[in-house]
């Protein structure tokens, strides 16, 4: 493998990285504030859906991402509708979105486009060379190359890491957030509005993960394919779970299994085991995230009241 070859693979590594990584800092951000999101991969779905719709009718992929964005605040405010002003059961609230998205885009897909399976190529997207962003004196330097000519979108997943993180661990709404996800009855003690909070967490989260959604449908790829995301929320939940409930942490697990796609994808097409079954290479990405859980989910400790109501009369 040459110097070109490397870096190309490393750049494939943080394309396929890049929905999981936001998925993940969706789960980061809710879960922080105590509000569990089990529906990432049918926000995703719905993302990457309306960002090719906005996309294939304005031309821009730029109306197309912030229709993503509005979409996942949308689901998000259904989830808080739910979970945080009626202390409905989280699990299942996330699972209806997701049971919801399977149906309801697989239907407007066939309304809208008439078509089954796949929509129609859209003319523009971030994957095409004029929304890419380039760093040409990278484009000889053995791993630092790979970043010479990433998607916008992926630049995006990585400048959201650092401001995840500030937000969460340096700045004063940061704390609030953690506090109720922790101990709620304290957090209301000092006189935080421990609903409003958590309002606003989950809606951002779900931003998080319809722009995840968009970077599949219209930045790896220039179309919305009825298996999107393809299992890709849940492993960004898993991500978050090993990343311990970090944006940094995420961003590693996410590397981490973005690498176990590009094995899988490299496997496929050069047949360098060509007598592994094809089915087996496909589950790799799977099979990584289930060992991931099996082996950190006991060690992982999550904040201390998430996934738990809180009714205002506790204090």
């Amino acid at each position: 493998m040459n110097l070109s070859q490397f870096n190309l693979t490393i750049a494939q590594m943080l394309d396929y990285m890049t929905p999981i990584l936001f998925a993940s800092l969706c789960g980061v951000i809710s879960e922080n504030s105590g509000v569990v999101n089990i529906g990432l991969d049918g926000t995703m779905r719905f993302g990457a859906f309306f960002a090719l719709v906005g996309t294939y009718f304005s031309g821009s992929p730029w109306i197309g991402l912030l229709v993503g964005i509005v979409v996942g605040c949308l689901l998000g405010a259904l989830h808080a509708f739910i979970t945080v002003k009626w202390n409905g059961d989280q699990t299942v609230a996330g699972t209806a979105v997701n049971v919801i998205a399977t149906g309801l885009m697989t239907y407007l897909l066939e309304y809208i486009f008439s078509t089954t399976g796949y929509s129609p190529q859209v003319e523009h997207y971030f994957g095409e060379q004029a929304y890419r962003v380039h760093l040409p004196f990278l484009a000889k330097i053995p791993v630092l190359g790979a970043f010479s000519n990433l998607s916008f979108i992926v630049w995006l997943g990585f400048i959201c890491t650092i401001l995840v993180h500030a937000l969460l661990y340096h700045t004063v709404l940061g704390l609030r957030i953690r506090t109720c996800g922790e101990n709620p009855k304290a957090a209301t003690s000092l006189g935080l509005d421990v609903f409003r909070i958590r309002w606003l967490s989950v809606i951002v989260g779900a931003a998080l993960a319809g722009i995840g959604g968009t970077a599949l449908s219209i930045s790896s790829f220039s179309m919305f394919s009825d298996a999107m995301p393809n299992g890709i929320g849940f492993i960004g939940m898993s991500a978050m779970i090993f990343g311990k409930w970090t944006p940094f942490g995420a961003l590693g697990a996410a590397l981490l299994f973005g690498t176990g796609q590009t094995v899988q994808s490299i496997i496929a097409v050069t047949g360098v085991a060509p007598n592994l079954a094809p089915g087996l290479t496909l589950i790799l990405p799977y099979v990584l995230t289930l060992a991931v859980l099996a082996g950190f989910v006991g060690k992982s400790v999550a904040p201390a009241a998430d996934g738990a109501p809180y009714y205002k009369e506790q204090r």
